[in-house]
């Protein structure tokens, strides 16, 4: 599969908007405001934390969790913990916000990897569907392996085609090579969701 993305190494960054990495590099630079309006209206527009419909309660509590994540970085557990506490809806229902977690994680370390629906596609992982303590204990121990592939994939250049090109067109100043080894991921997975292989744009060989 990474081969693919280095074939179509085109294709796949450009279906990447420039915006992605103005955004992301401001959110980035600007992590100290994340108490103030305006930088939690950008964050959640550029995570898509909008579409989960959560409560104000658990956006005070994720915005107050990466504030203090700043000077004392918590474990991908707890910060799970601490979120799924506040995911409560109006029905009182709770959620377990694991890719929130990561992001939340990654923009105190850039090297730290996300999890999403389109990296757990990629890789053909299935999220456990048991109590809430071993699906976090499932999800953190599949995030401890995206570290070590995401290491293993840049020490042995398996897209180092892919990230070349990302780096040529898009011209990011503070992507990690682990951010940009996401981008290509995510956007690889939802170019093949789209159509892809049936419009032509993406062959198997």
């Amino acid at each position: 599969m990474y081969d693919l993305i280095n074939q179509f190494a085109q294709t796949v960054v450009g279906t990447i908007p420039p915006e992605h990495v103005t955004d992301y590099e401001w959110l980035l630079q600007n992590v100290g405001q994340a108490s103030t309006p305006d930088y939690q209206r950008r964050y959640r527009r550029f995570w898509a934390m909008n579409a989960a419909q959560l409560s104000p309660a658990f956006y005070t509590t994720y915005f107050g969790t990466l504030t203090a994540a700043m000077s004392h970085s918590p474990t991908l557990n707890s910060i799970a913990q601490t979120l799924h506490a506040s995911s409560a809806r109006q029905n009182g229902q709770k959620s377990l916000q694991f890719s929130f977690a990561t992001k939340l994680l990654h923009m105190t370390n850039p090297h730290s990897p996300i999890y999403d629906s389109q990296v757990a596609a990629f890789y053909f992982f299935q999220e456990p569907l048991t109590d809430l303590q071993q699906r976090i204990n499932g999800l953190v121990a599949f995030h401890g392996f995206l570290t070590q592939e995401y290491a293993r994939v840049l020490n042995g250049g398996l897209l180092a085609s892919a990230i070349q090109e990302f780096r040529l067109r898009l011209n990011p100043q503070h992507f990690t090579d682990e951010k940009i080894v996401d981008s290509l991921i995510w956007a690889f997975v939802a170019l093949l969701r789209k159509g892809a292989l049936s419009a032509g744009q993406v062959t198997y060989r």
